[in-house]
């Protein structure tokens, strides 16, 4: 778990925030328009940062569970809240992600009424 960990999810975390963060800037719905797209991107910071905290846990015990014997493995024990709760947080993004639920955020209604305003200025505008 722990080379998976280190070189395929911790990668892909990463990953995740960096295309969240691209698509959240180069698409209609913006960084700090709606308070969904604040909560995803926040939420997947908050599991990148407890997965890179977590990692080091990780580590740990794989080399514990490499120098026990096999029948001692059972008495390691498991960590099934991190993953647990990591999974929860991924389905709430995804969730955010696909609902899209209303709600502008100020910054969000100030930038509609600037390109509203834009609007009927453009139309308003007498023809040559």
């Amino acid at each position: 778990m722990e080379l998976t960990g280190w070189y395929v999810i911790v990668p892909l975390s990463f990953g995740s925030l960096f295309t969240g963060l691209t698509m959240a800037l180069g698409t209609k719905w913006g960084l700090f328009r709606y308070y969904w797209v604040l909560l995803a991107i926040a939420l997947t910071t908050l599991a990148t940062v407890v997965l890179l905290l977590h990692m080091p846990t990780v580590s740990s015990l794989a080399d514990v569970a490499r120098e026990t014997k096999g029948e001692d493995l059972g008495k390691l024990g498991g960590d099934l809240f991190h993953p647990a709760t990591g999974l929860v947080v991924l389905l709430v993004i995804q969730v955010l992600n696909i609902y899209k639920p209303p709600g502008m955020t100020r910054y969000g209604w100030r930038k509609q009424d600037e390109q509203r305003r834009r609007q009927v200025v453009r139309h308003t505008a007498p023809l040559p």
